[in-house]
């Protein structure tokens, strides 16, 4: 970790100190003490089934048929790599683009794979933070907190959903810049960076794929809303599938817009703490909840990131 990811590292680490400071932990343990083992093992089950819903999205852009196990594998080592190492998206990029080598694609088509999949899937993470910009629109006009951040949430949604659009044109077109970006994920000489550019252009091609890729992709994310309703519910909350999709989004888009925070630690933790009061919870519901997801990416994370080392050290001995 080199000082530019060790900075907004640290800063995430402050924010989340802040935020834990000026709580009661025991409150907000009691409210996790509530899900119970039981309660948190159907957390971690229902997490991996909403995993599946994610990397369902990736499926239609393949080169060729690759069992649902391995695109699942490949999407959860991205996602936990993202969320419990001190790395950037771009690290859990390479990560699941290295399991779909392990799993048998090449690496220019690895990379081009998953360099697709992220940009169809920020299209539709910015379909899913202005549904819950909508379903809650009223609460945050009316929320003093919140009101004037209303046309930066909107403006935020909307340059991602164009910068998604432009991002895939670019990929298209081409440029130095794409060279610049396939050099450093791709280890190797300059027909490497053709046969990536070659395989960008196969999947953009396969326009129903791509759109499939979206639709897939904006279900995964509405399922990560019923995942959070899961959790409120088996915390004793009332609060309605509805509010859940609302949070999950919003919390979502402050995520994508700290993506330089490693894991968004305490991006997240502040999320969750200033929308729980808005849609009448507690704000120690709000950090229990996070905290619960947290502990959820661990469970979950640790073994993956083992197993992956275990794989890679089989291949270094043969």
């Amino acid at each position: 970790m080199n000082w530019r990811t060790f900075l907004p590292f640290a800063l995430g680490f402050a924010v989340l100190a802040w935020v834990l400071a000026r709580f009661d932990l025991g409150a907000v343990l009691q409210s996790m003490a509530q899900v119970g083992i039981g309660g948190f093992a159907l957390i971690v089950v229902a997490g991996l089934i909403e995993e599946g819903a994610l990397a369902s999205g990736l499926s239609p852009l393949l080169p060729r048929k690759m069992p649902f196990r391995d695109v699942w594998m490949a999407r959860q080592l991205r996602d936990t790599a993202g969320d419990i190492l001190p790395i950037t998206q771009l690290g859990g990029m390479a990560a699941a683009a290295r399991a779909l080598v392990l799993l048998g694609l090449e690496g220019a088509e690895a990379m081009a794979v998953e360099v697709a999949d992220v940009t169809t899937e920020l299209f539709a993470q910015s379909i899913f933070i202005l549904i819950g910009v909508a379903v809650s629109f009223s609460l945050l006009k009316a929320d003093a907190t919140l009101s004037p951040l209303m046309g930066a949430i909107l403006g935020g949604a909307i340059l991602l959903a164009l910068g998604s659009i432009g991002f895939a044109l670019v990929q298209m077109h081409g440029s130095r810049w794409v060279e610049k970006f396939s050099l450093k994920l791709i280890t190797g000489h300059q027909h490497h960076v053709q046969a990536f550019r070659e395989a960008i252009h196969a999947i953009y091609r396969r326009r129903g794929a791509v759109a499939l890729s979206v639709l897939l992709h904006l279900m995964g994310w509405v399922s990560s809303g019923l995942w959070l309703w899961l959790m409120l519910w088996l915390m004793g909350t009332h609060a309605t599938i509805g509010t859940a999709i609302a949070i999950a989004s919003l919390v979502e888009g402050l995520r994508s817009a700290t993506v330089f925070i490693p894991a968004a630690i305490g991006v997240q933790e502040i999320g969750f703490v200033t929308l729980a009061p808005v849609f009448g919870l507690s704000p120690d519901t709000g950090l229990a909840v996070s905290l619960l997801s947290r502990a959820r990416d661990f469970v979950v994370g640790v073994p993956v990131l083992l197993a992956w080392q275990w794989v890679e050290g089989r291949r270094v001995i043969r």
